[in-house]
């Protein structure tokens, strides 16, 4: 699928900065995503994806089998859930080290030292304000180098089939115009996908 970025206190720069490896291997995550008729297959494509990259989840969405999607890319056949699930490291996804909230980013990922966490957002706009409050916590903590938020550009035009189900779905362009007016300072890569 074709996506849009948007860079919140950081750049393509920052990323490279973390890892050169880190802004080609999202991008190509999105890009080998197939048309989907619901979130919960775009759910299920994108865990295969990630952690077929190494990346650690909270949790397995609903649906995933012990093999993945016949239509992903072949290299990913290779990657069994027996495996990803002996790799996890399910501490990387935890937002706070401090703080008694049990909030977990749905993928996370080390790179060297610095960790990368990323929310797949095809929830509502609040759930993806409580998102980017878990990007902050972890940054605040100085364990975050940055977040990553992954939702629709346009909901309504992609789910077109399903317009009653995707009503306050968040979106591309309300989280880049929201983000400035909050003041968060931690680095957020917001990636919309079309």
């Amino acid at each position: 699928m074709r996506s849009e970025s948007y860079f919140y206190n950081c750049s393509k720069q920052y990323l490279d900065s973390i890892n050169t490896v880190l802004y080609g291997e999202v991008l190509d995550v999105v890009s080998q995503l197939p048309k989907r008729r619901t979130q919960a297959e775009l759910n299920t494509d994108l865990f295969w994806l990630l952690t077929s990259k190494g990346w650690s989840y909270d949790s397995k969405p609903t649906g995933v089998n012990n093999t993945p999607p016949n239509n992903l890319p072949v290299n990913i056949k290779k990657v069994s859930l027996k495996d990803i699930k002996k790799n996890n490291v399910r501490g990387n996804c935890l937002t706070s080290t401090t703080l008694k909230a049990k909030w977990h980013s749905d993928f996370a990922k080390l790179f060297a030292d610095k960790l990368v966490q990323l929310e797949v957002q095809f929830g509502t706009v609040e759930s993806m304000f409580k998102d980017f409050c878990g990007y902050k916590i972890a940054q605040h903590e100085r364990r975050l180098e940055l977040g990553i938020e992954i939702v629709m550009s346009e909901p309504m035009k992609y789910f077109s089939h399903r317009k009653n189900a995707i009503s306050g779905m968040a979106y591309f362009d309300i989280a880049k115009s929201t983000l400035p007016t909050i003041g968060f300072d931690c680095p957020i890569w917001l990636i919309g996908i079309k």
